[in-house]
């Protein structure tokens, strides 16, 4: 099989996934009582990591700063999260998660886990395909 035939497979492959994660992601939205961009935000907000810009968070997401903006008050107004100033530098605003922030956080990653094709592979299989996913994500655009 030529190289570019792999690629395109890989790609089909992955987006595939990709689109099964989000339905079971979807499927679990109503009883978190979340939408899907608030959802997608609060699973980019890892607790254990130092807070991200509200810029750098657009970014992830591929949105517009005024969408995080939105969201972030969305967040703040179900208790989820707070904005705050980055602690480097005041001037810029981050956004962090509460206590329920990270409780609620906690249940979306687990029910998706739990319901995620991924879920078939084990340990070593999932370390495999995180190392191979991290090389390739690592690349430049």
């Amino acid at each position: 099989m030529p190289s570019s035939d792999i690629t395109a497979h890989t790609l089909d492959q992955v987006v595939q996934l990709a689109a099964r994660i989000t339905g079971v992601m979807r499927d679990g939205l109503e009883e978190l009582d979340l939408t899907e961009p608030l959802a997608n935000l609060l699973w980019i907000l890892d607790p254990a990591a130092a807070p991200l810009p509200l810029r750098k968070l657009a970014l992830r997401l591929h949105c517009d700063p005024s969408n995080i903006s939105q969201l972030s008050v969305q967040l703040e107004d179900k208790g989820l999260g707070q904005r705050r100033p980055h602690p480097e530098d005041g001037r810029v605003r981050t956004l962090v998660l509460t206590e329920r922030g990270v409780e609620v956080r906690t249940q979306l990653l687990d029910l998706v886990a739990a319901r995620s094709p991924l879920s078939v592979l084990g340990d070593a299989e999932q370390h495999r395909l995180q190392a191979m996913l991290a090389k390739a994500l690592a690349t430049p655009r």
